[in-house]
């Protein structure tokens, strides 16, 4: 069997920051849902994006603005002050249930846990051969889980934010440290009995 470690970049792509599309590998996502963000903290995210436009991805330079983008972001997540659908639990255990059968063309997930207001995720070793198959993989995901969501909770219009936050994994040690992270991720929000999450 291959390891999602020996991957080939295909290409990278940038929207708010940049995205590295691998032949073959896992990924570290966060999908949050739409008006999870104070005003304040968007605009701070965007600043961080735009700040990360002309740098070579993989400076220092770049690596440290991800770090903050990404600080920025999960800080304001778990403190939970905008749209929050999935703190009823009925939702929360409908998308875990979700994640537990998704597979669509090969995107699936080994671990995940489901917050209030946004999903950490880790995929499976996925095979991509462009930045627009990748792209395609999550805008299906997203429509078909919002439309889950939607219909569970009798609701209608977008459910994700249009953007997203992913990072390939590069090595075991680092799956180790993200499988790590989504385990603590409800504690340190201060949900010490929340079970969506595998």
């Amino acid at each position: 069997m291959r390891s999602p470690w020996t991957g080939t970049i295909v290409e990278i792509y940038f929207d708010t920051h940049p995205h590295w599309v691998m032949d073959y590998g896992c990924y570290a996502m966060t999908l949050r849902c739409r008006g999870s963000l104070p005003l304040a903290i968007q605009e701070k995210l965007k600043e961080i994006g735009l700040s990360l436009k002309g740098i070579a991805p993989a400076s220092p330079d770049a690596v440290a603005l991800r770090r903050k983008h990404f600080a920025v972001l999960d800080h304001a997540l778990d403190a939970a002050t905008g749209s929050c659908p999935f703190a009823e639990r009925k939702a929360a255990q409908a998308m875990s249930d979700l994640l537990a059968d998704y597979d669509f063309d090969g995107l699936c997930f080994d671990h995940w846990v489901v917050m209030p207001n946004h999903l950490h995720l880790i995929t499976a070793p996925l095979e991509l051969t462009c930045a627009q198959a990748f792209r395609t993989h999550w805008s299906r995901f997203k429509a078909l889980s919002a439309k889950h969501i939607n219909q569970l909770q009798q609701t209608k219009g977008g459910f994700w934010q249009a953007s997203w936050y992913d990072r390939w994994i590069r090595n075991e040690t680092e799956h180790k440290s993200w499988q790590q992270y989504l385990q603590q991720n409800p504690i340190k929000a201060g949900l010490h009995d929340w079970n969506y999450k595998k």
